[in-house]
């Protein structure tokens, strides 16, 4: 057995006993948010991971569906259209089959458990409520890659994953063994980063072309970061995994709706 087979071995071994269970998987109204599957079948293999969909509906919809005289202009027929509350309901119940139904797809390729539900919210910090111990967050909102050459799944074929660590990090630490094992197991570069500002984060990812960016609980906890969220999320064109959610990370929220498969 090779130096490298035994090296993958011993992450792999790593992984599955950090105590991450489940990856939950963000998505909105907007189709891009599905792009995300195609790294997520390959984390949620390689750490032997449940799966748990979460759509988002947009709040900020719904109070702009409320206000008067709300229209939508359809670039394509060049009209205008009422934009109501029913026009948003119906908008969001296709993208929502349109999310489970390829989140079913995906889970019975991989051979993963799987569920799904709905909240109302803001995408990333909806999320970041719902989730739990043992959880792991992964989402996308842009599906623009980096001007790369080279594209695969939406990025370079040499894109790197971009891990964001806590200052003075155990190198024995799940984060740690987490980190290496997703970039080992996508066949990508791992480039780690200090827990920085959320400007750094997005230069770094931008100036390497990150494929996926790898960012600690902790750090989004910080005020800078809490008022960056979900501006970064939309900005930032890679996948986003975020680790280590504490036991308090919440639960599920009295406006939850399960569509779960029967």
């Amino acid at each position: 057995m090779s130096a490298t087979d035994t090296t993958g071995k011993r992450i792999t071994a790593a992984v599955r006993q950090t105590g991450y269970r489940r990856l939950i998987l963000g998505f909105d109204h907007h189709e891009e948010s599905r792009t995300v599957l195609a790294i997520a079948e390959q984390v949620a293999v390689t750490a032997q991971l449940e799966l748990t969909g979460i759509f988002v509906e947009d709040s900020e919809l719904f109070e702009l569906a409320a206000l008067p005289f709300s229209t939508e202009f359809l670039i394509k027929t060049r009209r205008r259209q009422s934009f109501d509350l029913q026009c948003v309901e119906r908008e969001l119940r296709t993208h929502i089959l349109a999310s489970q139904a390829a989140l079913q797809q995906m889970a019975r390729r991989a051979h993963r458990a799987f569920s799904f539900r709905t909240v109302r919210g803001r995408l990333l910090r909806a999320l970041m409520q719902e989730a739990s111990a043992g959880d792991l967050i992964m989402l996308r909102r842009a599906d623009k890659p980096w001007h790369t050459t080279a594209i695969v799944g939406g990025h370079s074929v040499h894109a790197p994953v971009l891990q964001v660590l806590p200052p003075a990090v155990d190198e024995a630490a799940p984060l740690v063994a987490l980190g290496q094992q997703i970039a080992q197991e996508l066949g990508r570069p791992l480039i780690r980063l200090t827990a920085s500002t959320a400007e750094i984060v997005e230069t770094t990812a931008r100036e390497v072309g990150a494929a996926l960016i790898i960012l600690p609980l902790e750090l989004l906890s910080e005020k800078p970061w809490q008022e960056e969220l979900e501006l970064f999320a939309d900005r930032v064109p890679s996948t986003v995994l975020i680790a280590g959610i504490p036991a308090q990370g919440g639960s599920d929220s009295d406006m939850s709706k399960d569509h779960s498969p029967a």
